[in-house]
Formats: C-alpha cells, sequence, structure tokens
C-alpha cells in the first residue's frame, strides 16, 4: 500500500483533495490526555493523516479505563498511557510521526509543551488544566478544540486564537476558573465509554474542519449532547468587554498560577496542625487497610447515623480520595451553621502525590 492510497478515500472528496491532504500532513497536533477523549481523537487524526501528533499525560494503564479507553488491553496495565497510545497510533498509521510526554500539564510548562504545535486538543478533566491550556493557546495564538463529558452528555468549544483573538474567549463566560468540586469526575459520578467516544470523535472532526478551513465557524459556540435522549443544542456568547483575558483591559497577559487556584475558602491543601478532627468519609471498600492514619471512619453512606454526633463548637477536616465528596459535604454543613468544617483540597491523592515528590 502506498500513501496515496491510505488517504484515497478522503482526497477524493471535493472540499479535501490532495492540497488538504497536503496540509494535512504539514499540521503539528498536541493532544492533551490519553483518555477516553484522547483515544477516538487519536485514531481519526491519525487516519487522518495529520502529520505530526504529540500526545501528553501523565499516568500509567488501569484496568478502570478500559470501557473508554478503546486503545488498551489488559496487557497494557501499568504502562504510561502516553507511550501505549503512541505505539497504537503509529501502528494504525506508518506515514505520520507520533510522538509522547509523560508529564503533567502545568503553569511551568504549558507554553513549552503547547509552543510547537498548531492545533491543541483538550482532552483533560479538571478546570485548572483546562483553563491553562485556554490561556496558552490564546497567548500563543494557536487552535484549541475542547471537550468535557459527564456520565451520559458532554460539551464542544472550538477557538482559532491564530486567526481570530477579538471576538471573544472562554473567559468571556467564566472570568474565574470553576472550583474543581463543581461537578463530578468519571470516578465519581461514572460514565459510559460510547459518550467519551462521540464527544472525542467530534473534537476530531471540529478539528481536522479547523485545520482545512471548512466546515461552520464555531467560534463563541458552545455545542451540548444529551446521548441519552439523542438531543443537542447550541449556546452562543458575547464577547464580554472586561474579558480578564481578551478585553482591551486585559489582566492576564502571561501564565501565573495564581490565575488558576479555584479552592473555596474553607478547602485546606494540608493537613493542620492545629487541634482539628480527622474524618475520612470514604466508603468501606475504598479503605485498603484502614481510615487514613489519625482520622476517625465516618463514611458518607452512613451519613445520618454520626451527623448528629459533631460538635458545632470544634474543628473539622473531612478527607477523601479526590476531595469531591468532602467539598460537597462541608458546604452542606456550613449552611447548617457547622462553622469550622473543611475539606482537604483534592483529597488524599494529592496528599499522596505531594509526599511521594518530598
Amino acid at each position: 500500500m502506498s500513501k496515496r492510497d491510505f488517504y484515497s478515500r478522503q482526497t477524493i472528496l471535493s472540499n479535501i483533495g490532495q492540497e488538504g491532504q497536503d496540509t494535512l500532513g504539514k499540521t503539528k497536533a498536541l493532544i492533551i490526555g490519553a483518555g477516553g477523549l484522547g483515544h477516538p481523537i487519536g485514531q481519526y487524526l491519525a487516519a487522518a493523516g495529520v502529520g505530526e501528533i504529540t500526545i501528553v499525560d501523565f499516568d500509567v494503564v488501569e484496568e478502570n479505563n478500559m470501557n473508554r479507553q478503546v486503545c488498551f488491553t489488559h496487557s497494557d496495565i501499568g504502562r504510561p498511557k502516553s507511550r501505549v497510545l503512541k505505539e497504537k497510533l503509529s501502528a494504525q498509521n506508518p506515514y505520520i510521526k507520533v510522538l509522547s510526554r509523560r508529564e503533567k500539564i502545568t503553569s511551568d510548562n504549558v507554553l513549552e509543551i503547547s509552543g510547537e504545535a498548531d492545533i491543541v486538543f483538550d482532552c483533560c478533566d479538571n478546570f485548572k488544566t483546562k483553563f491553562l491550556l485556554h490561556d496558552a493557546a490564546y497567548l500563543l495564538n494557536k487552535k484549541l478544540v475542547q471537550a468535557s463529558i459527564y456520565q451520559f452528555e458532554g460539551q464542544l468549544q472550538v477557538f482559532d486564537f491564530s486567526m481570530d483573538k477579538d471576538s471573544g474567549c472562554a473567559r468571556c463566560l467564566w472570568a474565574k476558573v470553576p472550583s474543581p468540586n463543581c461537578t463530578g469526575t468519571c470516578q465519581d459520578s461514572g460514565v459510559i465509554g460510547a459518550v467519551a467516544g462521540s464527544l472525542g470523535t467530534l473534537q476530531a472532526m471540529a478539528g481536522i474542519n479547523l485545520i482545512l478551513g471548512i466546515g461552520t465557524n464555531l467560534q463563541n459556540l458552545t455545542t451540548t449532547v444529551d446521548l441519552l435522549n439523542f438531543e443537542n443544542n447550541k449556546i452562543r456568547w458575547k464577547k464580554d468587554n472586561n474579558c480578564p483575558l481578551c478585553s482591551k483591559n486585559a489582566t492576564i497577559k502571561k501564565i501565573e498560577e495564581r490565575f488558576y487556584d479555584a479552592r473555596e475558602l474553607f478547602e485546606l491543601d494540608h493537613i493542620p496542625d492545629e487541634d482539628f478532627t480527622l474524618i475520612d468519609i470514604r466508603e468501606f471498600e475504598e479503605l485498603e487497610e484502614d481510615s487514613f492514619r489519625g482520622s476517625l471512619h465516618r463514611p458518607m453512606s452512613e451519613y445520618d447515623n454520626w451527623i448528629n454526633l459533631l460538635d458545632k463548637d470544634k474543628n473539622y477536616l473531612f478527607i477523601c480520595s479526590k476531595g469531591v465528596r468532602s467539598s460537597n459535604l462541608v458546604k452542606e454543613l456550613v449552611t447548617a451553621e457547622y462553622k469550622n468544617c473543611f475539606s482537604l483540597y483534592g483529597g488524599l491523592s494529592t496528599l499522596e502525590e505531594t509526599r511521594s515528590r518530598s
């Protein structure tokens, strides 16, 4: 088989042709996140002949990834996701270049990682990274395709900051990064693989359209998809003349960590030395051996049995795996006049990660 044969079914399309194929071949794409969205994006960009694809992800393959990260097999468990997906895409299309980086996106590296790309695909699952990628794309004049999923729903946003930086950006809608606990993650809320596959496929097609300059202009438009009822909706928004990123009075002119810290006042990033009672609200099946050292175990499923035992005058720090359940719990407790309740920001996973680096 020749390269011409490989792409023959799409080069016969009048709005692609050999010229469009050459454009795809010269494009450098960056995929952030080798998860449920990153797999179909990678597969269809590789199939379309995008010349260079870089995959960035820090995690390793786990068995619970299999329902939506369809390029992985059981033999890949424990291996870096970015490297495995690179191998799969390289085998899929030998005529392109595929690279991988096992790295987390931070305010220190986002400009360097995004700098060489022509188009960025945001497949991450947290607001901080999404806004880092968005702001970096704006500052670097890049194309950006974002998607996110929640249970049976998803949404898609497209920005072409290489051509249009004046009509608006995501910061026009959300000037500040939303709290990480305002929505659940796949781990906490659940997801079916076909939802991730559907949104990732839409993301890939939106990116191909953007590269080729074909299709509808999706700037300042959020497309929502409900795959339980097969309904979709398009929500347009206007440029905010006071936007902190794209207005004449912008305050975000470079990437600084302070623009991405969205924690609530009741969220602590460490175990305090003061007189706090630690309460582990994870369920029994989540505990490896016992509850977190030095804490009381009070699973959320037994909330009604222990909530009245709390003393409103004492200091409590609630902990869970990711900080989502503990944050939501504390919000309820504060409204019920438990004024000295706090949540561990990012949960025990963040705490263990910090310890491993020290």
